[in-house]
């Protein structure tokens, strides 16, 4: 290490502050609900040949191993002639390991007249044209239905706009006016970044901010190859699939596997043994499956985070080009994050529980819940005016090997993100919600149960068209060492002329024409369990069926408790002793299986903690 430690610690989190304080703009800027309120969004510092040196603390995981690759692109298109001033807009899938809504801008710094370093700051915006309101299209063949793809373009030379690439980029997307207000929002936090960069510079020098540079990649990867080498050596397998393939005529499931090989202090993760590339949108890009590794790794080495250069250089990752987890232009890529994102992440904390299990078991996770990515647009009835708007749903997180998962979150892999609130979406959209509440029975079983899904179902106040890309309806967030799967996702319907009728739209709905007074049953995953659900206490099966968690016929059939009471007023419910003893005495092990419920093979392989790893269960 070049600097002494006091400075390096310093200087270390001043650049992750300033990276925080770019992001906090975005979203107080932003017009789009996705950034404002959901904060999909991110912020970054990198060097000047474009290495990962700091993000924000609530960036979202998908973007942050989009970074790297995004500058490369640029620097290769520009080559030297980056000017002060400069700012270059780029969406592409393909090099930059993202999908067309996450819009990056990228833009240089300078120091003395010297390229020292580039801010990259990423929203999601709600909509980039394309066939369909949202940009997502679950049944797209190829790219060109998913919304306009942006190479890199200068969009502001000198800070002054180009008015020409920006009306291009206005006149192809809906609500074309309101991403004006989001380019600006990103815009600022580049300036932000610049200025505060260039503070440091000039209060500590270039030579110590530059030799910081270098002191972060070399003591984040020291940290993690010391950590890795504890670890037994070996070879540790584990896969998952998607639904279907919903544009293969056999709709086929799609396999994403990894083998993780530990040896000494090295690490490689081997996707070669995953599917081809599918029909229909459900993979992503080198970059992406690069990014699912980091996040998946960075979930299992916490004090790691946030990812810069020096993790992303010691991990090594195997692929093959034109596969699922690396696919070629033009195979669609807009579902990445609820498709082969999500399995690559949670793959790939699996491979490290059954590497920690005998070491620090601690560390191992069941998957949790997947993204459902549900979009609406229309004409506001009481404006008048367009709109398009993407939601999604929190859920359940999976079980860990000595807690319960936790109810209500974000995906573990945009833990970032936040829900965009009833009452918001409420008052932009005409949308009233007639649930926000826990799905019962929804979470995975185990000695450690998944947390529950959420339903977040609404009625429509006026016309629109409705689109869901989503996954994990029928193959659901995983168990590990003997816990079972979780719940799935849901999308129904309910039409105000049939209110009786209940139709099965599915994680695949494309162009959904709704009515006033139409009903969405929009419900989410739960996630998986931990361990053998009849070594559950007694005590925790009964505070989650006070809870409404779990009902008693679950906590009998597949706990083998017994809930007596419960029938009024001064007769609580509680604990039949004798007949759970009879009952758990009875009651057999879940199938094997990748559904609901089930037991997933290779998950029912890893062990669980004896004792417990000195957990304990709440009942509160």
């Amino acid at each position: 290490m070049q600097l002494d430690p006091i400075t390096f610690e310093v200087l270390r989190n001043a650049l992750g502050s300033m990276c925080d304080e770019g992001s906090e703009m975005i979203a107080r800027l932003a017009y789009a609900p996705t950034i404002s309120e959901g904060h999909d969004h991110s912020c970054a510092l990198l060097t000047a040949e474009g290495r990962l040196v700091a993000h924000g603390n609530r960036d979202q995981a998908p973007h942050i191993g989009s970074f790297e690759p995004s500058v490369r692109v640029v620097k290769d298109w520009v080559g030297d002639e980056f000017e002060p001033g400069d700012i270059y807009i780029f969406n592409d899938p393909y090099t930059g390991g993202i999908h067309c809504n996450d819009v990056k801008l990228i833009r240089p710094i300078h120091h003395e007249g010297r390229l020292v370093a580039f801010n990259s700051s990423t929203g999601h915006w709600p909509d980039v044209g394309g066939a369909l309101p949202g940009s997502f299209n679950p049944r797209a063949v190829d790219c060109y239905s998913e919304g306009l793809r942006m190479p890199p373009m200068r969009l502001f030379r000198g800070d002054e706009l180009d008015r020409t690439v920006m009306t291009l980029i206005e006149y192809n997307m809906r609500t074309g006016r309101e991403r004006i207000a989001d380019i600006h929002a990103q815009r600022q936090a580049g300036s932000l970044i610049e200025d505060r960069l260039l503070e440091l510079y000039a209060r500590y020098g270039a030579e110590t901010i530059e030799a910081l540079f270098e002191d972060i990649f070399d003591y984040t990867e020291e940290r993690f190859r010391a950590q890795v080498a504890q670890l037994p050596d070996g070879e540790y397998e584990f896969e998952d699939f998607s639904d279907k393939d919903i544009m293969h005529p056999d709709e086929p499931r799609i396999r994403v596997h990894c083998r993780l090989t530990i040896d000494g202090d090295r690490a490689r993760f081997d996707y070669r043994g995953s599917d081809a590339a599918p029909v229909g949108p459900f993979g992503f890009p080198r970059a992406s499956l690069e990014t699912a590794v980091f996040d998946g790794t960075l979930h299992c080495f916490p004090q790691l985070a946030p990812l810069n250069h020096g993790l992303s250089r010691a991990v090594v990752v195997l692929s093959t080009p034109g596969s699922c987890v690396h696919i070629e232009e033009p195979t669609p890529a807009s579902g990445y994050a609820s498709g082969a994102y999500e399995k690559v992440a949670a793959v790939t904390m699996a491979c490290w529980a059954a590497a920690f299990q005998d070491v620090e078991p601690k560390r191992m996770y069941a998957a949790g819940i997947n993204l459902a990515n549900l979009c609406i647009g229309g004409v506001h009835p009481k404006t008048g005016k367009h709109y398009v708007n993407y939601l999604w749903n929190e859920g359940g997180q999976g079980a860990r090997s000595y807690k319960d998962g936790n109810p209500f979150q974000m995906m573990i892999f945009i833990g970032g993100a936040t829900n965009q609130p009833v009452e918001i979406l409420e008052r932009w959209y005409p949308l009233l919600y007639t649930n926000c509440e826990g799905v019962t029975d929804s979470c995975g079983d185990g000695t450690w149960r998944g947390g529950v899904g959420i339903d977040r179902s609404f009625k429509t106040l006026g016309a629109m068209t409705m689109t869901m890309h989503g996954d994990r309806a029928e193959v659901t967030p995983f168990g590990l060492a003997g816990g079972t799967n979780g719940g799935p996702n849901t999308l129904r319907l309910r039409r105000a002329a049939s209110p009786e009728t209940e139709e099965e739209l599915g994680m695949h709905a494309m162009g959904i024409r709704l009515a006033p007074g139409d009903r969405l049953i929009y419900r989410s995953n739960g996630g998986g369990g931990f361990g053998d659900p009849l070594a559950r206490a007694p005590e925790a099966v009964l505070a989650d069926v006070e809870q409404g968690w779990i009902t008693r016929e679950k906590a009998a059939q597949v706990y083998g408790v017994v809930i007596a009471g419960g029938n009024g007023a001064g007769d609580p419910l509680r604990i039949d002793e004798t007949a759970t003893t009879a009952r758990r005495a009875g009651t057999r092990p879940a199938a094997e299986g990748y559904g609901p419920g089930e037991v997933h093979p290779l998950g029912r392989k890893l062990k669980a903690p004896a004792n417990g790893a000195g957990a304990e269960h709440s009942t509160s």
